[in-house]
């Protein structure tokens, strides 16, 4: 655990550190939340040990010269059922995906709800992170498959926090 908030903090001072003039959506901190008790397959468990420390990682990478310690913070729900596909009997490269609940925190003073957005990483989204552009020719219990979707999560996660969408 220590460790863990020792990178996240580590990237999100080089963040801060990097910042811009212009007036931006900035973050102050990541949270993943990911219950790997509810996953089912001990394969996947073992896969998806460190996704959360990870994930909070990749997705403060994102937000690089956007942290500020006044800015929003960021809340992740991992879906456990979409890290337990990856490993089920009939599990192809199109249904082994990475999905969560993204939820910016802070921004509605008045009660309403925070908003929330629902972001999915596939196979195809992380091709631009791998070697091979033939999704076909992908494994998705491979460490490079991890990396690619863990940064197509994160890249998805920035995209739809700083469109509203």
């Amino acid at each position: 655990m220590l460790k863990r908030t020792a990178a996240v903090m580590g990237v999100l001072t080089l963040a801060a550190c990097a910042g811009g003039t212009e007036e931006q959506f900035t973050i102050s901190s990541v949270t993943v939340n990911t219950d790997l008790s509810a996953i089912q397959s001990r394969d996947a468990v073992d896969y998806w040990q460190n996704l959360s420390s990870d994930l909070e990682t990749a997705i403060a990478s994102e937000f690089v010269g956007a942290v500020d310690p006044s800015g929003h913070p960021l809340t992740v729900d991992v879906d456990e059922l979409s890290l337990s596909e990856t490993f089920s009997a009939d599990a192809t490269i199109d249904s082994a995906a990475l999905a969560g609940v993204v939820t910016v925190g802070d921004i509605e003073p008045d009660g309403r709800p925070d908003p929330a957005y629902t972001v999915t990483a596939t196979a195809q989204d992380a091709t631009q992170y791998l070697q091979s552009e033939n999704v076909v020719d992908i494994d998705p219990s491979t460490a490079g498959y991890y990396d690619a979707i863990v940064k197509a999560f994160a890249s998805g996660a920035a995209d739809a926090v700083r469109s509203g969408d």
